[in-house]
This record gives C-alpha cells, sequence and structure tokens, in this order.
C-alpha cells in the first residue's frame, strides 16, 4: 500500500458516488431497508477497488461511509431540499442502524471480519457504530473545527485537514489502530495527537515538527489511524455537501 495504491483505488471507486447519490434521488423514503437497496453497489465498488489496487483494501471504509452519505444526500436534496449536515446525518443514521445489526447475527451467517472481532472482544461497533449514531463524533468534534477554520480563511486546505485529523484522533476509538496492534495503542493515539495540538497542532511550526516525527513514529510502531483518516474524509464531504446550499457553484 502506497500512495499510488490509493490514487489508482480513488480513480477506479470515484465514478460510483455518483450513483450512489442517484439511487437517493430516486428514492421515496429512508427507512430500515434502504442499506439492502445500495448493498450491490457497494460491493460493485469495493470490487472495483480491489482489481485496482490487485487486492488491496485502501478505501472499504469509506465506501461503506460515503456511500451512504451520498445516499443521504441525494435522498435530502430531492425530497427535503436541505443538505444541512444534521438532516443529511439523520437519514445516514436510519440507513447505517441496519448495518450495525449485523454484530448482533448468529456468527455463522457472516464472516468472522476484523471488526467482529474487535466487537466480540471489547463491545466497539467502529465504523458501522459511527454511521449508526449519524457520525456523532466528526458531528460533535471535527466538523465545528473545519467551519470555523475555514471561515477565518488563513491556512491551507491541507492544513486544516491535518488539523481536525489530530482532533478526531483524540476522541475516536480507531479500530484499525486496535486491529492492528492492540486495544492499549488506543491511549497512546489520543496522548500522542493531544500533545500535538498543545503545541498548536498543525497550525503552528512546532505542531508541524511534531506531527512528523509522530508519522515516523507510527510507522515504527505499525500504528494507522485509518479509522479517523475515514471520518476526516466523511468531514469533508458533509462541509463541502452543507455548503452547496449556499454556494451551489463553488465546489
Amino acid at each position: 500500500m502506497d500512495i499510488s495504491t490509493f490514487k489508482d483505488s480513488i480513480n477506479a471507486i470515484a465514478p460510483y458516488f455518483y450513483h450512489f447519490a442517484e439511487i437517493g434521488r430516486n428514492l421515496d423514503c429512508i427507512d430500515a431497508v434502504t442499506l439492502d437497496k445500495i448493498r450491490p453497489l457497494g460491493l460493485e465498488c469495493e470490487k472495483a477497488m480491489f482489481n485496482a489496487t490487485k487486492g488491496v483494501n485502501t478505501h472499504k471504509g469509506a465506501i461503506f461511509s460515503l456511500g451512504i452519505i451520498a445516499v443521504a444526500a441525494g435522498y435530502c436534496c430531492n425530497e427535503l431540499q436541505d443538505l444541512s449536515a444534521d438532516t443529511v446525518c439523520h437519514a445516514v443514521s436510519t440507513i447505517a442502524k441496519a448495518a450495525e445489526k449485523d454484530f448482533l447475527r448468529p456468527y455463522a451467517s457472516l464472516p468472522m471480519t476484523k471488526g467482529r472481532e474487535i466487537y466480540t472482544a471489547y463491545g466497539i461497533r467502529g465504523i458501522r457504530g459511527e454511521a449508526a449514531s449519524g457520525f456523532y463524533s466528526v458531528r460533535k468534534y471535527a466538523l465545528p473545527v473545519m467551519k470555523e477554520l475555514f471561515f477565518h480563511g488563513e491556512y491551507s486546505d491541507n492544513d486544516i485537514y491535518l488539523q481536525v485529523l489530530l482532533h478526531l484522533m483524540t476522541q475516536v476509538v480507531d479500530t484499525n489502530v486496535i486491529a492492528r496492534c492492540g486495544i492499549d495503542a488506543i491511549e497512546y493515539v489520543k496522548s500522542s495527537a493531544d500533545n500535538i495540538l498543545a503545541l498548536g497542532g498543525a497550525l503552528s511550526p512546532d505542531g508541524i515538527r511534531a506531527l512528523f516525527k509522530l508519522d515516523e513514529d507510527f510507522i515504527k510502531r505499525n500504528i494507522s489511524p485509518g479509522g479517523c483518516a475515514d471520518l476526516l474524509s466523511v468531514t469533508i464531504a458533509l462541509y463541502r455537501i452543507e455548503n452547496l446550499l449556499y454556494h451551489p457553484y463553488s465546489l
């Protein structure tokens, strides 16, 4: 897995999100069976990803999250004429609760994935739980930071995204970290991000230097906060979708 793998994956899966949104736009309602209606497209999108990356999982979590968001946004735009993050995430929660119930199904009926292993061991629901909550962590900890920093207009997009990622890392129990390094690594990730934010995070020279060092440290320890990265993507998507309400031709 490297940057070229991610680029290949992005190119392969990007066209699918238009189709997710189109499904949402043509729905009469969002309900408990909506997830079943979009699963086939999600599986097709995953297959395109794996074909492009030769079997490497670069965006499975993002496909799940952003696919559901695209469906919810398509519906909310067409039926409610409302693309606010709260409205879209309410629809997301209704769709995603069906996925969260997968944890309660008999083990023989579904393959044992890392997500199910972690839920069985610790009761942590990961990205399914985040989506079922209407991305509570994003709306409480990440989106307000992103809105404030973009409003000020003093920072680059990349610096803002890094700052938001650090805020997510201080709050989210990242199942990707647990899968790679065990439950104890969560507190290390949280405290490391807290320490960098205390230096100003990605918005200060001291914070940037500390962030580069943390990157090297995480590589050595095999720590990858991929769940937080997926939630950063969710934050960006919700921010930009919401802004379509006010600046429809600017994005």
